[in-house]
């Protein structure tokens, strides 16, 4: 199957009551004219979201009895089979994950080979309420992980704050992700050229000045650039090895990268426990420019993850990891 006529794929998470169904009918608004299947997923055996979904959909699939990133991994992958089988195909999958889903779980299946070749992850989006975001990060983790993992997030509800209160809200959303975009609202209203951006795409920060970000809570990333290029293989087994070990630490890792002997460097992501790594479209010409590597999570340690990645560097080099 050639990579257009692939299943476009739109994974939806935030937790309880942030305004998930919401933004999933913007979406499908948006995208009335098209082929479109959702697959709602409810920590709970009765469904109460499908009933709140308006009708612009062709198919609505209901997961229920647990999380969607952890006991109903089979039961999603029948789904998906079945998606591959209808005639005609639909344009996009629309996914409404649990509200305490870990995105980063659900996000590595379409990451698996035979997945990807009929499904196509556009984007990750996460919906959080402007007027509790703050309590949410402070007592619940799962927060955390669906701001970290997000392409996207939709800092929904936002007339329900001060302008200076939501000021600082999208200053504590980037000291979290500094690599998503985004959007304050209302009732879920998005720019449609939310179909159109690239989630493969790098720009930490969108500047070159981008520094350390941490905050008063938990969580915060960090920037580590590498003047050397990296052993692929090297840098595979230390990127898993670690997820397996700090899994509850480490929420997610992306950078631009650049491996010994390529001539164009690679997006490096870890979804959930899984690590990806797919060629960028971006060739500066450039043989081994600094590679770029972003660490979301909590209580990390600079000193420590520069040693994690130095033991990936190429032999045949002598530089080493730069502090930005």
């Amino acid at each position: 199957m050639e990579k257009a006529s692939r299943i476009n794929v739109y994974l939806l998470t935030g937790f309880l009551g942030a305004g998930k169904t919401t933004v999933l009918n913007r979406l499908l608004e948006a995208r009335k004219n098209e082929k479109n299947i959702i697959i709602e997923n409810e920590f709970g055996k009765v469904s109460i979201d499908s009933h709140l979904v308006a009708a612009r959909y062709d198919s609505l699939f209901e997961l229920n009895n647990g999380c969607i990133c952890c006991s109903l991994d089979e039961e999603l992958v029948d789904v998906l089979a079945s998606i591959i089988r209808t005639d005609p195909k639909p344009d996009n999958l629309f996914i409404e994950a649990s509200g305490v889903a870990d995105p980063g779980s659900i996000a590595a299946l379409f990451t698996q080979k035979e997945v990807a070749l009929y499904f196509d992850l556009k984007s990750v989006i996460c919906i959080v309420d402007a007027s509790c975001l703050e309590d949410w990060i402070e007592e619940i983790p799962e927060v955390g992980r669906q701001i970290a993992a997000a392409d996207v997030i939709v800092l929904n509800k936002k007339s329900l704050v001060t302008p200076k209160y939501l000021i600082n809200l999208v200053e504590l959303l980037l000291n979290i992700n500094t690599l998503a975009r985004i959007i304050p609202t209302d009732e879920g209203q998005l720019p449609l050229d939310i179909f159109t951006q690239e989630r493969s795409g790098w720009n930490p920060g969108n500047t070159p000045e981008w520094r350390e970000k941490t905050s008063e809570h938990p969580l915060k990333s960090l920037l580590l650039e590498v003047n050397q290029p990296f052993d692929r293989e090297m840098l595979l087994n230390q990127l898993t090895m670690v997820l397996f070990i700090s899994y509850h630490q480490i929420y997610r890792i992306k950078g631009l990268v650049w491996f010994q002997n390529e001539k164009t460097p690679s997006i490096v992501q870890t979804h959930g426990k899984q690590v990806e790594i797919s060629h960028s479209e971006n060739n500066s010409g450039v043989e081994y420019p600094k590679s770029q590597l972003v660490v979301i999570g909590k209580g990390l340690q600079r000193t420590a993850l520069e040693k994690l990645f130095k033991r990936a560097l190429s032999s045949n080099h002598t530089s080493g990891i730069q502090a930005p």
